[in-house]
C-alpha cells in the first residue's frame, strides 16, 4: 500500500486540497516567520538605536496582539462571506507595505502605528484564520494531518528568519531588514494567494477527495449541508457556540497559555543574551526552537485524528511548562538545548490542534467566525504578557517573576482543558 495514497482522490490524482494546504503553509512561513518570530531579534537593536526600555518596546507586540484580536471577528465574517483568497491577498499587501515603513520608525507612536496597528492587520488577514478556514473547509477525516502540515510552514518560517534576521541587522541594519522582509512577502506570497478556494464544493470536489460532485450539486445550497463532524451531525452556528459550555472552557484554556508564546517571541532571545549568550547564537536557538516545534505539529497534528484532542492538548500544556522552567535557570547552552526540545514539542502540538479541535466540536460552516469571536478572549494573555514581562525585567533586572507566572498558567490550563468534552448544539440552526 503506498503511504502516501491519502493525499490522493478517487481518480489518482493529487488532491486539490492539498495544494491549498501548501500555498497556505508558505504564506504562513514568510508571514509568522518574518513578522512575529523575527520580532525578538529586531528588539535590542532598535532598543540600542531609538534608546527605549523594553517595557515600551513590547508595547508593539502587545499592541499587535490587541489589533489581532479586535479585528479577528471581522476577519472571520469576512471569510465565511467572501472567501479567504481576496481576504489573504489584502493582508499579503498591507503586511508588505507595513514591513517597508518600518523603515521611517524614529518614535514609539511610529512604531506602534507601523507593526502594532498595520503589520498587525496584514498579518491577522493573511495568516491563520483564513488559511485554516480554507483547510478545514477542504478536510473533514484527515483535518488534523492537514491542519499540522499548514503550520509546518509556520515553523519553518520561524527557523529560517530569526537567523537570517540576524544575519541581516548585522550586515545592513534593522531598517533595511524589515524593507527585505517586505518585498519578499509581497512577491512571493502575493501569486500564491491566488491558489485558495474557499470550498471543494465550488471546484465540483467533496472533502478529502472523495467521489467528485455529479454536474448540477456543487450550488450554494448544497454547499450550506455539506458534511460535518461537529457534535449533532451538523454545523454549529455563532450563536449556537456562544451558548455552550465547551466554547468558554476552551477560551478560558486558551487564555491562560495566551501569554506564553507572546513572551517567548519577545523575550527569549534577550534572556539568553542576558545570561552571556551572543546574539547570533541565541537567535540561532530560537530558530532552532521553532524547528523542533515542527515535530511537534506533525506529531501531535497526525495523532488529534486518532486520540481526544483534549488530552493531547494537556500534554502539549505540560511540556510547554516543562520547557519555561528549564529557561528559568539556564545560565549556558545545555539548559538550553532542553528547554528548545521541551518547549518546541509543546508548542508546535498546540497549533494544529487548536482549529482541528474548534472544526470538530463546532464543524465547517462559521468556523472562522466562531474562531474570530473567541479570539478577542485569548488576546488579553497574549497582550500582557510582553509587557508584563518587560515591566518585571525593568524593575528587577530579571524574567524570573514572569517566567514562574507562566508555569503555573500552563499546569492550571492543563486542567481546565480537560473539562471541555465535545456538547450537542442546544439551539435550533439561525
Amino acid at each position: 500500500m503506498n503511504p502516501l495514497s491519502w493525499l490522493r482522490e478517487q481518480t489518482g490524482r493529487v488532491f486539490y486540497g492539498w495544494w491549498i494546504v501548501l500555498a497556505s503553509s508558505i504564506i504562513c512561513m514568510l508571514g509568522y516567520g518574518m513578522g512575529l518570530y523575527s520580532f525578538g531579534v529586531f528588539f535590542k537593536p532598535m532598543m540600542d538605536e531609538l534608546g527605549w526600555s523594553r517595557a515600551m518596546t513590547a508595547g508593539a507586540a502587545s499592541l499587535h496582539r490587541i489589533d489581532g484580536g479586535i479585528t479577528s471577528p471581522l476577519v472571520g465574517w469576512a471569510v465565511d462571506k467572501y472567501g479567504p483568497r481576496p481576504v489573504i491577498a489584502l493582508g499579503v499587501l498591507l503586511f508588505g507595505l507595513g514591513s517597508i515603513c518600518m523603515y521611517f520608525v524614529d518614535s514609539l507612536v511610529l512604531l506602534y502605528l507601523v507593526y502594532g496597528v498595520l503589520m498587525a492587520f496584514g498579518m491577522n488577514l493573511m495568516l491563520y484564520l483564513p488559511n485554516q478556514a480554507a483547510v478545514s473547509n477542504w478536510f473533514v477525516r484527515r483535518t488534523s494531518r492537514a491542519l499540522a502540515l499548514l503550520t509546518v510552514g509556520a515553523g519553518v518560517g520561524g527557523f529560517i528568519c530569526a537567523p537570517a534576521a540576524a544575519f541581516l541587522i548585522g550586515r545592513v541594519g534593522w531598517r533595511w531588514s524589515f524593507v527585505v522582509m517586505g518585498v519578499v512577502v509581497i512577491v512571493v506570497a502575493m501569486p500564491l494567494s491566488l491558489l485558495i478556494r474557499h470550498r471543494p464544493e465550488d471546484m465540483g470536489l467533496t472533502p478529502d477527495g472523495g467521489p467528485a460532485l455529479t454536474p448540477g450539486k456543487g450550488s450554494e445550497g448544497e454547499a450550506d449541508s455539506r458534511v460535518s463532524v461537529a457534535p449533532g451531525g451538523r454545523d454549529w452556528t455563532l450563536r449556537e457556540a456562544f451558548s455552550s459550555r465547551v466554547f468558554w472552557i476552551l477560551a478560558c484554556s486558551f487564555f491562560l497559555v495566551g501569554m506564553t508564546h507572546p513572551v517567548v517571541t519577545v523575550h527569549a532571545v534577550a534572556a539568553m543574551t542576558d545570561a552571556g549568550i551572543p546574539n547570533e547564537q541565541a537567535a540561532f536557538a530560537f530558530g532552532l526552537m521553532i524547528l523542533f516545534s515542527i515535530i511537534g505539529r506533525l506529531f501531535f497534528g497526525y495523532m488529534g485524528d486518532f486520540l481526544q484532542k483534549r488530552f493531547l492538548f494537556m500534554a502539549t500544556y505540560l511540556l510547554q511548562g516543562a520547557g519555561i522552567f528549564v529557561l528559568m535557570h539556564a545560565r549556558t547552552m545545555g539548559p538550553v538545548y532542553l528547554f528548545i526540545v521541551l518547549y518546541g514539542l509543546g508548542f508546535g502540538g498546540g497549533v494544529p490542534l487548536g482549529p482541528a479541535l474548534r472544526a470538530e466540536y463546532f464543524g465547517r460552516k462559521s468556523f472562522a467566525k466562531i474562531g474570530g469571536f473567541m479570539s478577542p478572549v485569548v488576546m488579553v494573555g497574549g497582550v500582557a504578557g510582553p509587557v508584563l514581562a518587560g515591566y518585571f525585567f525593568d524593575s528587577t533586572g530579571s524574567y524570573q517573576i514572569i517566567f514562574a507566572l507562566i508555569v503555573f498558567l500552563q499546569v492550571l490550563a492543563s486542567v481546565s482543558i480537560f473539562f471541555a468534552r465535545p456538547e450537542k448544539p442546544l439551539l435550533r440552526p439561525a
